[in-house]
């Protein structure tokens, strides 16, 4: 991502205003703006894998998964999270999520600390927010930060075999089916052969 000149004066409201006359997307926190680039096959991929685990998981439940093309708002920012399920009802014209109960972040090499701090900052000031997760494009692992009352915990899920809990939806994904079709799970899987 290429971050453009700070406006400091901007409010989340400007930007919001903004960023609907834009043809390009961009994120926003703390009167930062960053265009959003065009991302790699296996990004394409990871995000895919989650959509479709996510969606076949929430079949018939209140909850809905989306994928990065709509907006969750923070108290500061707004941003694209690469999917995101929210078990508020929505209607087909609405363009901004203001209570996402999970949020998934696919990391790269450009983002991974804007995705690790500045994200993971901005995410826990949103009070239906459960759970944030980090999915590696480096190997297979996956990083959760999890809402127990007023604190947080993190849990690591890596290899193969490993497994993310999503507890607050009852349900939890092997990591196999998030990296499908990658070379980094072809390659985890023949070291285990």
């Amino acid at each position: 991502m290429n971050a453009l000149p700070k406006r400091r004066s901007m409010t989340l409201a400007e930007f919001l205003d903004w960023e609907e006359r834009q043809e390009e997307r961009h994120e926003f926190i703390d009167g930062e703006i960053t265009a959003m680039v065009g991302g790699t096959i296996l990004h394409s991929r990871i995000a895919g894998n989650l959509h479709v685990a996510l969606r076949s998981r929430l079949r018939g439940s209140p909850c809905e998964v989306f994928q990065e093309g709509i907006k969750v708002v923070t108290a500061s920012g707004a941003f694209y999270p690469d999917a995101f399920v929210t078990c508020t009802k929505l209607t087909d014209a609405d363009r901004l999520v203001a209570e996402p109960a999970v949020i998934f972040e696919v990391l790269s090499p450009t983002t991974r600390n804007r995705d690790l701090i500045t994200k993971n900052r901005a995410y826990r000031t949103i009070g239906s927010l459960s759970q944030y997760v980090v999915v590696s494009q480096e190997d297979l692992s996956v990083q959760s930060f999890l809402r127990k009352g007023e604190d947080w915990t993190h849990q690591i899920a890596d290899g193969a075999d490993g497994i993310l809990a999503v507890p607050s939806l009852g349900f939890a994904i092997p990591l196999s089916e998030i990296y499908e079709r990658t070379e980094l799970l072809a390659a985890a899987q023949a070291d285990e052969a």
